[in-house]
């Protein structure tokens, strides 16, 4: 077993009390020179919302189980979050985030059924899948765009004037992604 998982053990246990790094080092019995990395692990654990802070600053678990997951998004909008235990969460296309196909995701659950399977919403991209992707360049008065092959991606690449590189509309081209968007965009078209 892991360093993270005895940790998320020890936090999840029933005798757990809230508690600073300091003090999880004297209970744990940390080594002096394996701090740092039990900070990691902290670190890690909140970045998953696994845990977070207290007031206090006390490691305690999050009010709200988030999962991670892998999104899978259907050309029609709305996609699916596959979970580690291949359990599969409806995600609609306003609660989709920024995500792409393919994406790593934390997904929070929204309902526990809706038809066949839970609801949910992605709360943060984890780690982005798509960093190249094939599609037919268009080209407009002062900028240009991609639309890719791949329709389940549901957006088009923006392409500003200088980064044209020689391409003409309808050329078929190979575009890699330098922006991702930050927030959801109600349009078509978001800017990478």
């Amino acid at each position: 077993m892991d360093k993270k998982e005895l940790v998320w053990q020890f936090i999840n246990d029933k005798s757990y009390v809230p508690m600073k790094k300091k003090e999880m080092v004297q209970v744990l019995m940390v080594p002096k020179e394996e701090e740092k990395e039990l900070q990691s692990v902290l670190d890690e654990l909140e970045r998953e919302y696994k845990i977070r802070k207290n007031r206090k600053n006390q490691y305690i678990i999050m009010d709200e189980p988030y999962f991670q997951g892998i999104y899978h998004r259907h050309q029609k909008g709305f996609g699916f979050v596959v979970l580690e235990d291949k359990e599969e969460i409806h995600i609609s296309n306003t609660n989709s985030y920024t995500a792409l196909d393919g994406d790593a995701v934390l997904v929070k659950i929204l309902d526990e059924e809706s038809g066949n399977s839970k609801e949910g919403k992605i709360v943060k991209i984890l780690k982005r899948e798509i960093r190249e992707l094939v599609g037919t360049f268009k080209n407009s008065k002062n900028f240009g765009f991609v639309v890719p092959d791949n329709q389940k991606l549901g957006t088009d690449i923006f392409i500003s004037k200088k980064k044209f590189n020689g391409a003409r509309n309808s050329d078929k081209v190979v575009v890699k992604i330098t922006k991702y968007p930050e927030k959801r965009k109600k349009c078509r078209r978001r800017n990478y």
